[in-house]
């Protein structure tokens, strides 16, 4: 993947959530699902996340396990492809359209994956060439993430990215009665 951020705005890695796993998590109710905000050492969020969902009553074991397992993976894999050394770490249950225009985050780096539901759209920056943030693109200009799929996407912050960033959005699941379990980390703001 850090091959395809040198050359790329965006690095993607195809994967399927364990079975057990996507069957439990689809069915929890959305006030059951857990949200948490982490920031710190990419190796730190393992001992913080396990507490987090302990203390919020998430479980069961194996799937606060595996949850804590794949964010404690994933942190690292960002810090390897970024080499980023300070981490903010957002999980959030989403049940409207969130981020429903497309735009650019103001990061270098976001890793981001849904656990649960619909996956972040995303725009290739050859079919958006002038396109401008906030503006609506073509639906068919718009690829979908897959539950489960993992990007590492440029943001505007980037100072090699041109165009600067991939334009992305929330599906639309406003009113339809869906809850995305979603996972957002980039570099922190606040080093210490």
């Amino acid at each position: 993947m850090r091959g395809a951020l040198r050359s790329g705005p965006i690095g993607l890695l195809p994967r399927e959530l364990e079975p057990a796993v996507a069957s439990e998590l689809d069915a929890m109710p959305p006030h059951g699902l857990p949200r948490m905000r982490l920031e710190g050492d990419p190796a730190g969020p393992r001992q913080q996340a396990l507490e987090e969902l302990k203390a919020g009553g998430f479980g069961p074991n194996r799937l606060r396990e595996w949850l804590v397992n794949d964010l404690n993976f994933l942190a690292l894999m960002f810090e390897q492809v970024t080499g980023s050394r300070h981490l903010s770490l957002r999980l959030d249950v989403i049940e409207d359209d969130a981020c429903r225009r497309s735009h650019t985050d103001n990061v270098r780096f976001r890793l981001v994956t849904t656990y649960r539901s619909p996956g972040t759209g995303w725009s290739p920056p050859h079919t958006v060439q002038g396109a401008v943030p906030g503006v609506p693109i073509e639906p068919e200009q718009i690829r979908r993430m897959e539950r489960g799929w993992v990007a590492i996407m440029r943001g505007g912050r980037d100072a090699s990215a041109k165009p600067s960033g991939v334009l992305h959005r929330s599906p639309p699941i406003e009113g339809i009665g869906v809850a995305r379990l979603f996972l957002a980390i980039n570099e922190s703001s606040r080093h210490p």
